[in-house]
Protein backbone atom coordinates (compact mmCIF):
# COMPACT_ATOMS: atom_id res chain seq x y z
CA UNK A 1 0.00 0.00 0.00
CA UNK A 2 1.25 3.31 -1.11
CA UNK A 3 2.16 6.31 1.33
CA UNK A 4 -1.13 8.38 0.12
CA UNK A 5 -3.41 5.77 0.68
CA UNK A 6 -1.84 4.58 3.91
CA UNK A 7 -2.16 8.27 5.31
CA UNK A 8 -6.10 7.90 4.18
CA UNK A 9 -6.75 4.93 5.70
CA UNK A 10 -4.81 6.09 8.89
CA UNK A 11 -6.25 9.58 9.45
CA UNK A 12 -9.61 9.49 7.66
CA UNK A 13 -10.91 5.55 7.06
CA UNK A 14 -9.91 4.41 10.97
CA UNK A 15 -11.40 7.19 13.11
CA UNK A 16 -14.76 6.81 10.97
CA UNK A 17 -14.98 3.16 11.15
CA UNK A 18 -16.31 3.85 14.66
CA UNK A 19 -19.60 5.61 13.16
CA UNK A 20 -20.41 2.88 10.63
CA UNK A 21 -23.08 1.53 12.77
CA UNK A 22 -24.84 4.80 12.84
CA UNK A 23 -25.20 5.01 9.04
CA UNK A 24 -22.14 2.53 7.59
CA UNK A 25 -20.70 5.43 4.97
CA UNK A 26 -17.30 6.24 4.97
CA UNK A 27 -16.76 9.81 3.86
CA UNK A 28 -13.97 11.39 2.59
CA UNK A 29 -13.22 14.93 1.23
CA UNK A 30 -10.32 13.82 -1.19
CA UNK A 31 -7.04 15.70 -0.19
CA UNK A 32 -4.33 14.00 2.24
CA UNK A 33 -2.32 16.18 4.60
CA UNK A 34 0.24 15.98 7.26
CA UNK A 35 1.47 18.20 9.89
CA UNK A 36 3.94 20.30 8.65
CA UNK A 37 7.73 20.59 10.79
CA UNK A 38 8.80 22.49 8.26
CA UNK A 39 9.64 25.87 9.55
CA UNK A 40 9.66 27.40 6.08
CA UNK A 41 5.84 26.73 5.22
CA UNK A 42 2.97 25.95 7.98
CA UNK A 43 4.81 24.43 10.96
CA UNK A 44 2.60 23.15 13.20
CA UNK A 45 -0.46 23.36 10.62
CA UNK A 46 -1.50 20.86 8.19
CA UNK A 47 -0.43 21.29 5.11
CA UNK A 48 -2.15 19.56 1.89
CA UNK A 49 -0.17 16.87 0.15
CA UNK A 50 -2.55 15.00 -2.16
CA UNK A 51 -5.70 16.16 -4.11
CA UNK A 52 -7.68 13.23 -5.63
CA UNK A 53 -9.00 13.69 -9.19
CA UNK A 54 -12.61 14.53 -9.23
CA UNK A 55 -13.42 15.02 -5.61
CA UNK A 56 -14.95 17.99 -3.89
CA UNK A 57 -11.68 19.27 -3.05
CA UNK A 58 -10.20 19.43 -6.58
CA UNK A 59 -13.57 20.82 -7.84
CA UNK A 60 -12.95 23.36 -4.88
CA UNK A 61 -9.77 24.48 -6.51
CA UNK A 62 -7.77 23.38 -2.92
CA UNK A 63 -3.98 22.37 -4.17
CA UNK A 64 -1.05 20.76 -2.94
CA UNK A 65 0.85 22.92 -0.26
CA UNK A 66 -1.91 24.86 0.71
CA UNK A 67 -2.55 25.45 4.60
CA UNK A 68 -5.51 24.22 6.53
CA UNK A 69 -5.59 26.90 9.20
CA UNK A 70 -9.17 25.71 10.42
CA UNK A 71 -11.53 23.51 10.20
CA UNK A 72 -14.86 24.79 10.73
CA UNK A 73 -13.64 27.97 12.94
CA UNK A 74 -11.29 25.77 14.85
CA UNK A 75 -7.07 26.17 14.77
CA UNK A 76 -5.76 23.31 13.64
CA UNK A 77 -2.09 24.63 15.06
CA UNK A 78 -0.42 21.10 17.25
CA UNK A 79 -4.07 19.63 17.19
CA UNK A 80 -3.41 15.86 17.02
CA UNK A 81 -4.92 13.62 14.74
CA UNK A 82 -7.82 12.36 16.84
CA UNK A 83 -9.09 15.84 16.71
CA UNK A 84 -8.85 16.49 13.54
CA UNK A 85 -11.03 13.39 12.53
CA UNK A 86 -13.39 14.68 15.11
CA UNK A 87 -13.49 17.46 13.48
CA UNK A 88 -14.08 16.58 10.30
CA UNK A 89 -16.36 13.13 10.62
CA UNK A 90 -18.26 13.76 14.05
CA UNK A 91 -21.66 15.80 12.95
CA UNK A 92 -22.82 12.85 10.81
CA UNK A 93 -25.90 15.56 10.27
CA UNK A 94 -24.43 18.60 8.77
CA UNK A 95 -21.58 16.97 5.77
CA UNK A 96 -20.90 20.45 4.97
CA UNK A 97 -16.87 20.76 6.43
CA UNK A 98 -15.46 24.68 6.12
CA UNK A 99 -11.89 24.38 5.63
CA UNK A 100 -9.67 28.00 5.84
CA UNK A 101 -7.01 27.84 3.62
CA UNK A 102 -3.57 30.51 3.54
CA UNK A 103 -1.67 29.89 0.95
CA UNK A 104 1.23 32.61 -1.35
CA UNK A 105 -1.91 35.17 -2.13
CA UNK A 106 -4.10 33.92 0.47
CA UNK A 107 -4.37 34.97 4.19
CA UNK A 108 -7.58 33.76 4.43
CA UNK A 109 -10.13 32.10 2.88
CA UNK A 110 -13.18 29.62 3.47
CA UNK A 111 -13.35 26.38 1.41
CA UNK A 112 -16.62 24.62 2.38
CA UNK A 113 -16.92 21.23 1.28
CA UNK A 114 -19.50 18.85 1.03
CA UNK A 115 -17.81 15.30 1.66
CA UNK A 116 -18.37 12.25 -0.23
CA UNK A 117 -19.72 9.16 1.65
CA UNK A 118 -20.30 5.69 0.29
CA UNK A 119 -21.05 2.56 2.10
CA UNK A 120 -18.80 0.68 4.07
CA UNK A 121 -15.93 -2.22 2.56
CA UNK A 122 -16.81 -0.59 -0.76
CA UNK A 123 -14.29 -0.86 -3.69
CA UNK A 124 -14.45 1.98 -6.20
CA UNK A 125 -13.97 1.48 -10.38
CA UNK A 126 -11.10 4.02 -9.55
CA UNK A 127 -9.30 1.21 -7.04
CA UNK A 128 -10.09 -1.64 -9.16
CA UNK A 129 -8.33 0.23 -12.03
CA UNK A 130 -5.54 0.12 -10.19
CA UNK A 131 -5.60 -3.35 -8.84
CA UNK A 132 -6.32 -4.66 -12.58
CA UNK A 133 -3.68 -2.41 -14.07
CA UNK A 134 -1.93 -4.81 -16.21
CA UNK A 135 -5.44 -5.21 -18.43
CA UNK A 136 -3.93 -1.69 -19.86
CA UNK A 137 -0.92 -0.11 -17.99
CA UNK A 138 -1.21 2.07 -20.70
CA UNK A 139 -3.81 4.22 -19.09
CA UNK A 140 -2.99 3.15 -15.61
CA UNK A 141 0.30 3.14 -13.95
CA UNK A 142 2.57 5.01 -11.21
CA UNK A 143 6.06 6.29 -11.72
CA UNK A 144 9.03 7.20 -9.91
CA UNK A 145 11.99 8.84 -11.20
CA UNK A 146 14.73 10.91 -9.45
CA UNK A 147 16.03 14.58 -10.13
CA UNK A 148 20.00 15.47 -8.88
CA UNK A 149 18.50 18.31 -7.31
CA UNK A 150 20.62 20.33 -5.04
CA UNK A 151 18.44 22.15 -2.83
CA UNK A 152 19.09 25.28 0.22
CA UNK A 153 17.02 26.55 1.85
CA UNK A 154 16.98 29.26 4.75
CA UNK A 155 15.60 27.30 8.05
CA UNK A 156 14.94 31.11 9.37
CA UNK A 157 12.28 32.12 7.26
CA UNK A 158 8.65 31.93 6.50
CA UNK A 159 7.84 31.75 2.91
CA UNK A 160 4.38 32.61 3.44
CA UNK A 161 5.65 36.03 4.54
CA UNK A 162 6.72 36.50 0.77
CA UNK A 163 3.78 37.75 -1.72
CA UNK A 164 5.75 39.67 -5.01
CA UNK A 165 8.92 38.86 -6.64
CA UNK A 166 11.18 40.25 -9.37
CA UNK A 167 14.03 39.13 -11.45
CA UNK A 168 17.63 40.74 -10.86
CA UNK A 169 18.45 43.25 -13.54
CA UNK A 170 20.94 41.89 -15.80
CA UNK A 171 20.45 44.64 -18.08
CA UNK A 172 18.63 44.79 -21.91
CA UNK A 173 21.12 42.89 -23.97
CA UNK A 174 20.49 39.70 -22.69
CA UNK A 175 20.52 36.28 -24.45
CA UNK A 176 17.53 34.66 -25.43
CA UNK A 177 17.77 32.08 -23.12
CA UNK A 178 17.59 34.44 -20.43
CA UNK A 179 14.20 35.87 -21.57
CA UNK A 180 13.03 32.10 -21.93
CA UNK A 181 14.25 31.06 -18.35
CA UNK A 182 12.43 34.33 -17.09
CA UNK A 183 9.41 33.43 -19.18
CA UNK A 184 9.14 30.08 -17.31
CA UNK A 185 9.60 30.92 -13.71
CA UNK A 186 7.04 33.60 -13.96
CA UNK A 187 4.51 31.54 -15.18
CA UNK A 188 5.51 28.99 -12.45
CA UNK A 189 5.32 31.96 -9.63
CA UNK A 190 2.32 33.67 -10.16
CA UNK A 191 0.83 29.38 -10.67
CA UNK A 192 2.08 29.16 -7.00
CA UNK A 193 0.22 33.07 -6.31
CA UNK A 194 3.09 35.18 -6.32
CA UNK A 195 2.94 38.51 -8.04
CA UNK A 196 5.18 40.62 -10.05
CA UNK A 197 6.20 44.20 -8.56
CA UNK A 198 9.24 45.63 -10.19
CA UNK A 199 9.11 48.01 -7.84
CA UNK A 200 9.27 46.77 -4.33
CA UNK A 201 9.37 43.30 -4.32
CA UNK A 202 9.39 40.52 -1.59
CA UNK A 203 11.72 38.60 -3.64
CA UNK A 204 14.32 38.87 -5.66
CA UNK A 205 15.26 35.94 -8.36
CA UNK A 206 18.46 34.97 -10.20
CA UNK A 207 18.73 32.33 -12.65
CA UNK A 208 21.99 30.66 -13.88
CA UNK A 209 23.05 28.30 -15.94
CA UNK A 210 26.27 27.00 -18.00
CA UNK A 211 26.02 24.03 -20.77
CA UNK A 212 29.85 22.68 -22.21
CA UNK A 213 31.48 19.88 -23.63
CA UNK A 214 32.47 17.16 -20.89
CA UNK A 215 36.05 17.75 -21.00
CA UNK A 216 36.37 14.20 -19.80
CA UNK A 217 34.89 12.59 -22.98
CA UNK A 218 37.06 10.07 -24.37
CA UNK A 219 34.52 8.81 -27.18
CA UNK A 220 35.75 5.29 -26.40
CA UNK A 221 32.31 4.21 -25.40
CA UNK A 222 30.38 1.15 -27.16
CA UNK A 223 28.00 2.80 -29.67
CA UNK A 224 25.42 1.10 -28.25
CA UNK A 225 25.71 2.15 -25.04
CA UNK A 226 23.12 5.57 -25.07
CA UNK A 227 21.84 6.06 -21.41
CA UNK A 228 18.46 7.50 -21.49
CA UNK A 229 16.50 8.87 -17.98
CA UNK A 230 12.87 9.03 -17.17
CA UNK A 231 11.86 12.60 -16.73
CA UNK A 232 8.54 14.23 -16.57
CA UNK A 233 7.14 16.84 -19.43
CA UNK A 234 4.43 19.10 -17.75
CA UNK A 235 3.04 20.51 -21.18
CA UNK A 236 2.85 17.14 -22.65
CA UNK A 237 1.31 15.53 -19.25
CA UNK A 238 3.55 12.67 -19.58
CA UNK A 239 6.98 11.00 -19.12
CA UNK A 240 9.69 10.85 -21.76
CA UNK A 241 13.15 9.71 -21.82
CA UNK A 242 15.80 12.09 -22.54
CA UNK A 243 19.47 11.23 -22.88
CA UNK A 244 20.45 11.65 -19.56
CA UNK A 245 22.54 9.45 -17.71
CA UNK A 246 21.58 8.35 -14.17
CA UNK A 247 23.76 10.23 -11.60
CA UNK A 248 24.84 6.85 -10.14
CA UNK A 249 26.23 5.56 -13.70
CA UNK A 250 30.16 4.49 -12.61
CA UNK A 251 30.96 5.58 -16.82
CA UNK A 252 29.40 9.12 -16.56
CA UNK A 253 32.67 11.03 -16.14
CA UNK A 254 34.05 9.61 -19.73
CA UNK A 255 30.77 8.62 -21.45
CA UNK A 256 29.18 11.77 -20.88
CA UNK A 257 29.83 14.19 -24.17
CA UNK A 258 27.82 16.96 -22.40
CA UNK A 259 27.08 18.45 -18.94
CA UNK A 260 24.50 21.31 -18.07
CA UNK A 261 24.02 23.01 -15.09
CA UNK A 262 20.69 25.03 -14.42
CA UNK A 263 19.58 26.59 -10.94
CA UNK A 264 17.71 29.60 -9.76
CA UNK A 265 18.32 31.85 -6.35
CA UNK A 266 15.74 33.51 -4.43
CA UNK A 267 16.71 36.32 -2.37
CA UNK A 268 14.60 38.42 0.27
CA UNK A 269 14.68 41.84 0.13
CA UNK A 270 12.44 43.51 2.89
CA UNK A 271 12.54 40.98 5.90
CA UNK A 272 15.82 40.14 6.90
CA UNK A 273 17.99 43.19 6.04
CA UNK A 274 16.49 45.69 3.13
CA UNK A 275 20.20 46.96 2.52
CA UNK A 276 21.34 43.88 0.89
CA UNK A 277 20.07 40.58 -0.83
CA UNK A 278 19.72 37.81 1.34
CA UNK A 279 19.56 34.58 -0.32
CA UNK A 280 16.39 33.00 1.49
CA UNK A 281 16.43 29.20 -1.31
CA UNK A 282 18.32 27.67 -3.58
CA UNK A 283 17.69 24.89 -6.38
CA UNK A 284 19.95 23.36 -8.90
CA UNK A 285 20.65 20.73 -11.00
CA UNK A 286 23.63 19.04 -12.76
CA UNK A 287 23.21 16.53 -15.77
CA UNK A 288 25.39 14.56 -17.84
CA UNK A 289 24.17 14.32 -21.39
CA UNK A 290 24.82 11.17 -23.59
CA UNK A 291 23.81 12.90 -26.69
CA UNK A 292 23.29 16.85 -27.58
CA UNK A 293 20.13 17.95 -26.09
CA UNK A 294 19.29 21.69 -26.41
CA UNK A 295 19.37 24.05 -23.32
CA UNK A 296 16.37 25.65 -24.67
CA UNK A 297 14.37 22.26 -24.09
CA UNK A 298 16.34 21.45 -21.26
CA UNK A 299 15.06 24.67 -19.44
CA UNK A 300 11.91 24.59 -20.42
CA UNK A 301 11.00 20.80 -18.96
CA UNK A 302 13.24 20.87 -15.88
CA UNK A 303 12.77 24.62 -14.61
CA UNK A 304 8.69 23.55 -13.40
CA UNK A 305 9.69 20.14 -12.05
CA UNK A 306 12.29 21.85 -9.39
CA UNK A 307 9.97 24.56 -8.57
CA UNK A 308 7.82 21.76 -7.16
CA UNK A 309 9.82 21.63 -4.56
CA UNK A 310 8.94 25.66 -3.26
CA UNK A 311 7.56 26.20 -0.83
CA UNK A 312 7.28 23.05 0.87
CA UNK A 313 10.40 22.89 1.02
CA UNK A 314 13.77 21.14 2.99
CA UNK A 315 17.38 20.47 2.12
CA UNK A 316 17.91 17.54 -0.25
CA UNK A 317 20.99 16.63 -2.46
CA UNK A 318 18.49 14.59 -4.70
CA UNK A 319 14.65 14.60 -5.25
CA UNK A 320 11.59 11.80 -5.91
CA UNK A 321 8.68 12.36 -8.11
CA UNK A 322 5.56 9.91 -8.26
CA UNK A 323 3.71 10.31 -11.52
CA UNK A 324 0.12 8.89 -10.98
CA UNK A 325 -1.61 8.49 -14.50
CA UNK A 326 -4.84 6.51 -14.57
CA UNK A 327 -7.45 6.01 -17.09
CA UNK A 328 -10.66 4.34 -16.99
CA UNK A 329 -14.56 3.90 -16.99
CA UNK A 330 -16.44 5.40 -14.75
CA UNK A 331 -20.42 3.80 -14.18
CA UNK A 332 -20.28 4.79 -9.90
CA UNK A 333 -20.79 1.63 -8.67
CA UNK A 334 -19.05 0.51 -5.65
CA UNK A 335 -18.36 -3.28 -4.72
CA UNK A 336 -18.52 -5.14 -2.13
CA UNK A 337 -14.98 -5.90 -0.84
CA UNK A 338 -15.89 -9.48 0.63
CA UNK A 339 -18.29 -10.48 -1.94
CA UNK A 340 -17.41 -8.73 -5.44
CA UNK A 341 -20.79 -9.16 -7.29
CA UNK A 342 -22.40 -7.35 -4.37
CA UNK A 343 -22.91 -3.64 -5.97
CA UNK A 344 -22.55 -1.81 -2.50
CA UNK A 345 -23.10 1.56 -3.67
CA UNK A 346 -24.17 3.31 -6.67
CA UNK A 347 -23.26 7.35 -7.17
CA UNK A 348 -26.49 9.78 -7.61
CA UNK A 349 -26.96 10.71 -11.02
CA UNK A 350 -23.96 8.69 -12.21
CA UNK A 351 -24.11 6.85 -15.53
CA UNK A 352 -25.11 3.47 -13.11
CA UNK A 353 -27.72 5.44 -11.65
CA UNK A 354 -29.37 6.41 -14.78
CA UNK A 355 -29.23 2.98 -15.58
CA UNK A 356 -31.45 2.22 -12.77
CA UNK A 357 -28.72 -0.15 -10.94
CA UNK A 358 -29.21 0.73 -7.39
CA UNK A 359 -27.40 -1.07 -4.32
CA UNK A 360 -28.26 -4.17 -3.58
CA UNK A 361 -28.28 -5.84 -7.15
CA UNK A 362 -26.44 -8.96 -7.44
CA UNK A 363 -24.24 -8.92 -10.98
CA UNK A 364 -24.35 -11.84 -12.85
CA UNK A 365 -23.11 -11.46 -15.63
CA UNK A 366 -21.01 -7.94 -17.58
CA UNK A 367 -20.83 -7.81 -21.43
CA UNK A 368 -22.47 -11.51 -21.80
CA UNK A 369 -19.79 -12.97 -19.46
CA UNK A 370 -20.55 -14.82 -16.15
CA UNK A 371 -19.49 -12.73 -13.16
CA UNK A 372 -17.24 -14.15 -10.74
CA UNK A 373 -17.53 -13.18 -7.03
CA UNK A 374 -14.88 -14.67 -5.26
CA UNK A 375 -11.82 -12.47 -5.19
CA UNK A 376 -9.51 -15.16 -4.38
CA UNK A 377 -10.63 -16.58 -7.93
CA UNK A 378 -10.10 -13.14 -9.28
CA UNK A 379 -6.70 -12.94 -7.96
CA UNK A 380 -5.87 -16.22 -9.48
CA UNK A 381 -7.02 -16.12 -12.64
CA UNK A 382 -5.41 -12.23 -12.78
CA UNK A 383 -1.82 -13.83 -11.80
CA UNK A 384 -2.13 -16.81 -15.04
CA UNK A 385 -3.36 -13.23 -17.40
CA UNK A 386 -0.23 -11.67 -16.93
CA UNK A 387 1.83 -14.37 -16.95
CA UNK A 388 0.31 -16.00 -19.99
CA UNK A 389 0.22 -12.52 -21.79
CA UNK A 390 3.57 -11.49 -21.32
CA UNK A 391 4.27 -12.41 -24.79
CA UNK A 392 1.74 -10.09 -26.44
CA UNK A 393 4.00 -7.13 -24.57
CA UNK A 394 6.28 -4.36 -26.01
CA UNK A 395 10.24 -5.08 -24.43
CA UNK A 396 11.11 -1.63 -25.53
CA UNK A 397 8.42 0.10 -23.41
CA UNK A 398 9.76 -1.83 -20.11
CA UNK A 399 9.63 -0.09 -17.05
CA UNK A 400 9.55 0.10 -13.09
CA UNK A 401 6.42 0.68 -11.31
CA UNK A 402 5.87 2.83 -7.85
CA UNK A 403 5.95 -0.68 -6.25
CA UNK A 404 9.00 -2.03 -7.70
CA UNK A 405 7.48 -4.44 -10.09
CA UNK A 406 10.06 -4.15 -13.61
CA UNK A 407 8.49 -5.99 -16.28
CA UNK A 408 6.14 -3.66 -16.71
CA UNK A 409 5.23 -2.92 -20.05
CA UNK A 410 2.38 -2.16 -23.33
CA UNK A 411 0.62 -4.10 -25.29
CA UNK A 412 2.51 -4.72 -28.93
CA UNK A 413 0.01 -2.96 -31.08
CA UNK A 414 0.45 -5.61 -33.84
CA UNK A 415 -1.11 -8.44 -31.63
CA UNK A 416 -4.04 -6.37 -30.61
CA UNK A 417 -6.20 -8.86 -32.48
CA UNK A 418 -4.26 -11.63 -30.15
CA UNK A 419 -4.66 -9.85 -26.78
CA UNK A 420 -8.80 -9.09 -27.20
CA UNK A 421 -8.96 -13.04 -27.56
CA UNK A 422 -7.65 -13.27 -24.32
CA UNK A 423 -9.24 -10.94 -22.59
CA UNK A 424 -12.56 -13.28 -23.67
CA UNK A 425 -10.68 -16.83 -22.02
CA UNK A 426 -13.21 -17.70 -19.45
CA UNK A 427 -10.06 -19.00 -16.73
CA UNK A 428 -8.89 -15.65 -16.44
CA UNK A 429 -11.99 -13.80 -15.37
CA UNK A 430 -11.31 -10.73 -16.61
CA UNK A 431 -14.55 -8.88 -16.22
CA UNK A 432 -13.05 -5.87 -14.91
CA UNK A 433 -11.31 -5.29 -18.27
CA UNK A 434 -14.54 -3.24 -18.93
CA UNK A 435 -12.96 -0.78 -16.91
CA UNK A 436 -10.78 -0.08 -20.30
CA UNK A 437 -13.50 -1.14 -22.99
CA UNK A 438 -12.35 1.99 -24.86
CA UNK A 439 -9.34 0.51 -26.18
CA UNK A 440 -9.45 -1.98 -29.23
CA UNK A 441 -7.26 -4.94 -27.47
CA UNK A 442 -10.29 -5.13 -25.40
CA UNK A 443 -13.38 -3.88 -27.37
CA UNK A 444 -12.74 -4.00 -30.91
CA UNK A 445 -16.55 -2.89 -31.42
CA UNK A 446 -16.85 0.98 -32.02
CA UNK A 447 -18.77 1.76 -29.12
CA UNK A 448 -17.75 1.98 -25.19
CA UNK A 449 -20.85 0.45 -23.44
CA UNK A 450 -21.19 -1.89 -20.85
CA UNK A 451 -23.66 -4.53 -20.75
CA UNK A 452 -24.84 -5.59 -16.98
CA UNK A 453 -26.84 -8.31 -16.15
CA UNK A 454 -27.83 -8.25 -12.70
CA UNK A 455 -30.12 -9.57 -10.07
CA UNK A 456 -32.51 -7.09 -8.26
CA UNK A 457 -34.09 -9.69 -5.46
CA UNK A 458 -37.72 -9.90 -7.60
CA UNK A 459 -36.19 -10.74 -10.96
CA UNK A 460 -32.85 -10.75 -13.25
CA UNK A 461 -32.42 -7.36 -15.64
CA UNK A 462 -30.50 -5.92 -17.86
CA UNK A 463 -28.74 -2.45 -18.13
CA UNK A 464 -27.42 -0.95 -20.45
CA UNK A 465 -24.31 2.03 -19.51
CA UNK A 466 -22.60 4.73 -21.37
CA UNK A 467 -19.44 4.98 -18.79
CA UNK A 468 -18.09 8.40 -18.20
CA UNK A 469 -13.95 8.18 -19.42
CA UNK A 470 -12.04 9.57 -16.30
CA UNK A 471 -8.83 10.53 -17.03
CA UNK A 472 -6.30 12.20 -14.58
CA UNK A 473 -2.31 12.66 -15.14
CA UNK A 474 -0.70 14.03 -11.55
CA UNK A 475 2.84 14.31 -10.61
CA UNK A 476 3.64 15.04 -6.30
CA UNK A 477 7.14 15.28 -5.09
CA UNK A 478 7.75 12.20 -2.44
Amino acid sequence: MNKVLYIILLLLITPFYAKAQDYEKNCYYGITFEVSRNQNWGYGELVITGVEPNSPAEKSGIKIDDIIMEINGQATYLRDNQTIANWLFDNKYDPEVKFTIRNMNTYFKEYPLMRKCIATNSVSEKQLSEVYSFYSLENTNYQIFTLPLHVQTNSDVDFTDYHTYDFYDAGKNVPAIDKQITTLLEKELQSKGLVRDTSDPDIVVQAYYSYSPNNRYTGLNNPNYNPMSLRYDCDKNQLVLLPIFDSNDPKVGSSAQYVVEYGFSFYDRKYIDNSKLTQIWDCNIKDYLSAQYSLEDYVKLHTPLMLKQFPYTQNKREANYIVETNKYNYTGIYYDADDLGHIKDVDFNSPAYIAGIRPGYIIEKVNNRKFERNKDVLSAGYRYFIDDTMVFRDQTTRFTNSEGFSDCMFWSAGYYNDIAKEFTKPDYFTQFSYLYGFEKYINNKSDNKITIEAWDGIQRRIFQIVPEIRHSVTIRTL
